[in-house]
């Protein structure tokens, strides 16, 4: 399991750390950053994999790769770039509780806008139930939505990168 970690963390973390450079130039900028770092995790992830993966091909497996080896070393990077981006976005909040704040808010803003939308086609009791879930949004709660959004979709694209670079030598 550890020639898996050493073939991937390496890109887990640089994938990691350029998400959080994102985050921070889109915070400095006057953008919203989470949303958009979620955008940017999920554009730049899928390069890491792959080229993490390559690289774990060409080098420890001697040109080889079964599908298990590229999905456990896609694991290992995109887990790290999910943890990073999730925790740096964590301390950032923590530290500056204006934009938690103001991201809270926009997102209670976007859903009363939406609120005859789901009263029609689902029920007043569930948008009350969303309502009152925003309003009682915390930091970890957006934190664990930026790691599990990252970690589900990179998921996909780890399956795919690991069946096109599989190589078995005959």
């Amino acid at each position: 399991m550890t020639k898996y970690f050493k073939g991937g963390y390496l890109f887990g973390i640089v994938g990691g750390v350029f998400c959080l450079l994102a985050f921070w130039v889109l915070y400095w900028i006057g953008l919203e950053p989470i949303d958009f770092t979620l955008l940017f995790a999920c554009l730049i992830t899928p390069v890491f994999v792959f080229i993490g993966t390559k690289n774990y091909r060409d080098t420890e497996g001697q040109g080889e790769m079964l599908f298990a080896q590229g999905m456990t070393v896609g694991f290992v990077i995109y887990g790290l770039v999910a943890l990073i981006t999730a925790l740096g976005i964590a301390l950032f909040l923590e530290m500056d509780s204006t934009l938690f704040d103001s991201y809270k808010a926009e997102k209670i803003t976007y859903l009363q806008g939406k609120e005859a939308y789901i009263s029609e086609n689902v029920d007043q009791d569930a948008y009350d139930s969303a309502l009152a879930a925003h309003q009682k949004m915390s930091v970890w709660d957006v934190v664990l939505d930026v790691f599990l959004k990252i970690f589900m979709l990179e998921l996909f694209f780890t399956i795919i990168i690991s069946i096109i670079l599989k190589r078995i030598k005959n």
